[in-house]
């Protein structure tokens, strides 16, 4: 029945290109998933499909983000023929069962993401960018391909916890998605997509590609438990590293798009060092900094956008007095800005608290790196915001923002508050 219906439904919206129509069709597939969806019931099998909670949690994620992006594109009708079979692409792979089948939807979405940005990008460097995509993801991912054909079969991730494979090489495995993350080392292909995608592209990148990443490693960390202990003290070493080094970058930027990437690896390094703490806050942790990641940096990449629709540039030092030009822009500025440096009472703010007792229970030594990281963090969101908002105002009036720049901001936030009285969805 799925095999008939998904190519059934891919046509038909490619067919009919009136907005409206896609995003009520989406909207009903959500709120029918979040219907069936009992917290009792936390695992679906067939002989194709898996759907646990972690993967219930990313596929609406991504119908979220899914919508907010056609709700806030002003471009949707060119955008669509790629943001449709990501959408596609993404619902499958975080409900296949197959390792294979995974491993080719996985590097499947690479080839619409790089046709958006190569095609609807307005900057001048969009082709360096896509290729920058294309060969870093390709190239970390080829080990995995090889790992997985080296099994004795074809197994599901059902079976592989089943029979307690005991993979011998960990890195081969965990080399794609600690590209896909990207853990520091890994992740100068990230900034350049950020920079060089369109809105659509970047909120998408923000919101739902990186957590593949995080959602691999959750789907392969069982099978090499034996032998992680080896190599997890070196990525967490890197990844704490790699957050104090980027938050450092994020101070010096002058570009408002490339700082909010560059914040993006850094809480990208938090998820990372938590997932290999390997306990259970910590896991619990980084789910929660993806799902509250994946909301808040989407909604800070479309206030960048309306800013540059407005002023036509994204140069910081060029933004002063925004708070005496457009007061309810700063005030979206303001709640985002916060929610980013995980201000009560948003789930940023449970995550990142989880994630630092993990690290802490791992090894108290880590405990004064985790705090620097936390200040600097918090340091460059606040630098940012006084930047935008603060000073003489030496720019001339524009247009308001829409009032659909509004309501996608407040959808935005919504969820980030109101999961917060609702945490036992979030237990894996």
């Amino acid at each position: 029945m799925m095999k008939i219906t998904l190519p059934l439904m891919y046509s038909l919206l490619l067919m009919n290109n009136n907005i409206s129509t896609i995003i009520m069709f989406l909207s009903c597939m959500m709120i029918t998933i979040l219907l069936i969806f009992n917290p009792k019931h936390t695992i679906i099998i067939s002989n194709t499909f898996m759907m646990d909670k972690f993967s219930m949690i990313l596929i609406l994620l991504t119908l979220t983000s899914i919508l907010l992006i056609m709700f806030s594109s002003q471009n949707m009708k060119t955008i669509s023929k790629t943001i449709i079979p990501i959408f596609i692409i993404l619902m499958l792979t975080f409900s296949v069962m197959s390792m294979m089948l995974f491993y080719i939807l996985f590097e499947l979405v690479l080839i619409p993401t790089m046709i958006l940005v190569m095609k609807s990008g307005k900057q001048p460097e969009r082709l360096q960018a896509s290729i920058y995509l294309m060969v870093y993801t390709i190239t970390a991912s080829l080990p995995l391909l090889v790992s997985i054909i080296l099994l004795n079969y074809n197994q599901s991730f059902i079976m592989s916890f089943m029979t307690m494979n005991k993979l011998n090489m960990p890195i081969l495995f965990m080399l794609a998605f600690l590209t896909k993350m990207p853990m520091f080392f890994m992740h100068l292909w990230l900034p350049k997509a950020h920079v060089e995608a369109p809105l659509e592209g970047s909120m998408i990148l923000a919101a739902i590609l990186l957590k593949l990443g995080g959602y691999g490693l959750m789907r392969f960390i069982p099978l090499c438990i034996s032998k992680i202990n080896k190599i997890n003290h070196w990525i967490i070493s890197i990844s704490m590293i790699g957050a104090t080094c980027t938050s450092l970058n994020c101070i010096r930027q002058k570009d408002l798009k490339s700082l909010i990437a560059y914040s993006s690896v850094a809480h990208m390094a938090l998820v990372l060092l938590s997932m290999f703490t390997l306990n259970y806050i910590g896991l619990m942790g980084a789910v929660m900094m993806m799902i509250a990641h994946g909301l808040s940096s989407s909604a800070l990449f479309l206030l960048t956008n309306d800013l540059y629709s407005k002023y036509h540039t994204r140069n910081i030092s060029s933004f002063k007095g925004l708070i005496n030009l457009s007061p309810n822009i700063t005030f979206w500025w303001f709640m985002f800005m916060a929610i980013s440096i995980s201000a009560p009472p948003s789930i940023n703010t449970i995550s990142e608290i989880m994630i630092m007792s993990s690290i802490i229970l791992w090894n108290m030594k880590s405990m004064l790196l985790i705090f620097i990281i936390s200040i600097m963090t918090t340091s460059f969101s606040m630098m940012m915001y006084l930047n935008l908002s603060h000073n003489k105002n030496e720019m001339l009036p524009s247009n308001q923002s829409s009032m659909k720049l509004f309501t996608s901001l407040f959808i935005h936030m919504i969820p980030l508050i109101l999961i917060l009285f609702k945490m036992d969805l979030m237990i894996l």
